[in-house]
C-alpha cells in the first residue's frame, strides 16, 4: 500500500479537481489547499533532480510512502513545522497502491529512503523493490540506534507519481477518530460523482 498524508480541508478541491496533482502540475483554479509540509523541504524539492523514470524534478510527481506513521506526521504532531499547530486530527491518509499506479499506466519513480538525502538511491522497475526495508518502512519506532543510523532515512523511502493521480485510484481514506470519520464521510456524499473511497478510523496509524 501507499500513504499520503493531507489536511482534511483538502479534500474539498481534491473532489473537486477529481485528482491529486503533483506541485508542478496542480490547476491554477484558485481553489484552496491547506500546505502541511516544511517550507525549506519543498524549496529543496522543488529542484531536487530525479535521475530515472520519467525525470523532472520531486515536484513534477505526487509523492507517497510505503508505510504509515511517518517522520513527517510526527513532526506535524509535535510541532516542528513551521505555521502548523493542529494536531494530528486535522490530517487523513490516503490510500492507493503500486498495482493500482501500474494499471493505470502512471510513471513513477520510487526511492530507498529520504528522497534528499545524498545517498538515497531512485528505481523505476519494480523489481528493485526489494531495496526498500519494508520491515522499517511501517515501524512506530524509527529512530536511529547506535547500531544502525540509517533507519530514519530509510523509514522515509517513497514512491512518487508522474504529473496527477486521478481520485478513482484512491481506495481508502483514513483518519484518526470517529468524529473525523463522519465528517469526511459526509463531505464525500456532497460528491456523488466521485469515487466514494471507504473511510476507516485508524488509531493506530497515529503517534500517541
Amino acid at each position: 500500500m501507499l500513504y499520503r498524508i493531507v489536511h482534511r480541508s483538502c479534500l474539498r478541491t481534491l473532489l473537486s479537481r477529481g485528482a491529486l496533482h503533483a506541485p508542478n502540475t496542480t490547476p491554477n483554479d484558485g481553489l484552496p489547499y491547506r500546505t502541511i509540509h516544511s517550507v525549506s523541504v519543498q524549496a529543496n524539492r522543488h529542484v531536487k533532480q530525479i535521475p530515472c523514470g520519467p525525470g523532472g524534478t520531486a515536484h513534477d510527481y505526487v509523492p507517497f510512502y510505503f508505510g504509515p506513521l511517518s517522520v513527517m506526521l510526527l513532526n506535524l504532531k509535535t510541532g516542528k513545522v513551521q505555521d502548523y499547530d493542529e494536531g494530528q486530527q486535522p490530517l487523513v491518509y490516503l490510500v492507493t497502491s503500486v498495482q493500482a499506479v501500474v494499471n493505470a499506466g502512471l510513471g513513477f519513480v520510487f526511492s530507498d529512503g529520504h528522497g534528499l538525502a545524498a545517498f538515497t538511491q531512485w528505481y523505476d522497475d519494480l523489481k528493485n523493490l526489494k531495496a526498500v526495508d519494508w520491515d522499517l518502512v511501517g515501524e512506530r519506532y524509527w529512530h536511529d540506534e547506535r547500531n544502525d543510523n540509517d533507519r530514519q532515512r530509510r523509514k522515509q523511502a517513497e514512491f512518487l507519481v508522474w504529473g496527477h493521480l486521478e481520485w478513482a485510484l484512491i481506495s481508502e481514506i483514513a483518519v484518526c477518530d470517529d468524529a473525523v470519520k463522519d465528517q469526511v464521510a459526509a463531505l464525500l456524499k456532497q460528491f456523488p460523482g466521485q469515487s466514494q473511497p471507504p473511510v476507516v478510523a485508524r488509531r493506530d496509524w497515529y503517534y500517541h
